[in-house]
Order: structure tokens, then sequence, then C-alpha cells
């Protein structure tokens, strides 16, 4: 299952709407980390639950929001991505939607 991906428009500058996604994520207990080449939002380390990740990028009061979870089978060795949809591994997907939605929200508050 490909990542989740939404544009979310607001009405909110772009130095705002970085400063709103600063502060959400560090609330929600994410870290901002380079993972293949890409700058990404990243909470957990496989051990218990699988890592959650988040991409944002601002631009024109617009955020484009990725999200999506690796299945780790080894704490630091993950397989493939999975969306936030779908039934298959759904409370460990919650989780992650969630916070999404709440993300989403915000933005367009």
């Amino acid at each position: 299952m490909p990542r989740y991906l939404n544009e979310i428009t607001s009405t909110k500058s772009e130095k705002e709407l970085n400063e709103l996604i600063q502060s959400f994520m560090a609330k929600e207990g994410f870290v901002q980390t380079n993972y293949n080449g890409e700058n990404v939002w990243k909470k957990g380390m496989g051990i218990l639950t699988a890592p959650q990740f988040m991409t944002t990028e601002v631009k024109d009061k617009s955020v484009k929001l990725q999200a999506w979870i690796k299945f780790a089978i080894l704490p630091g060795v993950y397989a493939g991505e999975m969306g936030i949809t779908g039934f298959f591994a759904f409370a460990i997907k919650k989780m992650l939607k969630n916070r999404v939605e709440n993300l989403q929200r915000l933005i367009q508050a």
C-alpha cells in the first residue's frame, strides 16, 4: 500500500505553517532526520511498534503531507512501506492516522 498523500490548503502564512508543524511534531514525539536521502519526521525505532514517518512540504499557503509506516523485521531493520488506510495492521496504522488527521485540522484551522 502506498504512502498516504494529501495537499492541504490553509489561510496561514508559510512561516506560521512551518512553526505549527514544528510544534506539533515535537509535541507528538517526532524527530527530524534524513532517511534514505529524504528529510522526514520519524517517531519510533521499531522495537515495540512500527516506526512512523511523515514529510511536509510548505508552499504557497498549502502543505503537501505524506505519511507511512515501515515494518521492522528487527530493531532498525525495516521492510516495505504501508500507508495509513486499509485493514491490514489497522491497529498500528490507527495511531499515525489519528496524528495525521489532527495535523490536517490544525493546518486548515
